[in-house]
């Protein structure tokens, strides 16, 4: 009786190589969209840790200015008195908490790479020399090269000016608050997240002398 005898053989040695190969592309494959799932999600993490910092920081001043009473029109604002230039800084007299004091920010960028952060201050009316120290409310805040407080798109507005265009009939002010924040390791091309709002203050409204908090300790 004759019996068919069925050849059992594995993958000769180029099949394997082949199909090693094509298991390492698919690995690599995955792994690279792993990484760079992880990246966004830690960017897209950190871009919503930051705009929350310059939240909460805008709505800090809002509450000063809302109860403030001279507010210092940014534009006038000098090197000499806040260690930036003009529109990068907010110099306020308020009485938030009742208690009267001065109170001012800035936007600053201390290592010239690019990126500021935001940073206030506060000291008695009477007595320029019982002042706190800076403190650090938001970081990776970048501006344009060029200001104009006119620019109907705003991709141009400082980070505080005094915006014409809301002020109308009223005495009060009308201070524009931008902050643009960007990632330092963010890729190539990525646009900043913009946070802007409109805060009214009273100003001189009931007659305060535009001199108060005109005493202001050194900016560094």
């Amino acid at each position: 009786m004759c019996r068919s005898v069925r050849e059992d053989r594995g993958l000769t040695m180029t099949e394997l190589i082949i199909a090693m190969g094509i298991f390492g592309i698919l690995m690599a494959i995955v792994f690279s969209i792993m990484i760079m799932l992880t990246y966004q999600a830690k960017d897209s993490l950190a871009r919503a840790e930051s705009v929350e910092q310059a939240r909460l920081g805008i709505s800090h001043i809002d509450r000063q200015v809302r109860s403030g009473n001279l507010i210092a029109n940014p534009a006038n604002e000098t090197f000499a008195n806040s260690g930036v230039a003009p529109y990068f800084s907010l110099r306020i007299y308020t009485q938030e908490d009742g208690n009267d004091q001065c109170v001012q920010w800035r936007v600053i960028d201390h290592d010239g790479d690019g990126f500021h952060d935001l940073e206030f201050r506060s000291w008695k009316p009477s007595d320029a020399t019982d002042h706190t120290d800076w403190a650090v409310v938001a970081h990776n805040i970048v501006v344009p090269d060029a200001i104009d407080t006119t620019a109907p798109t705003g991709e141009s507005w400082p980070p505080f000016f005094v915006d014409n265009a809301n002020v109308g009939q009223s005495e009060s002010h009308f201070v524009r608050i931008t902050l643009r924040l960007l990632e330092p390791d963010a890729s190539p091309g990525a646009k900043p997240s913009t946070v802007t709002t409109v805060v009214t203050g009273r100003n001189t409204v009931f007659g305060y002398p535009t001199s108060t908090c005109s005493n202001v300790p050194s900016p560094d």
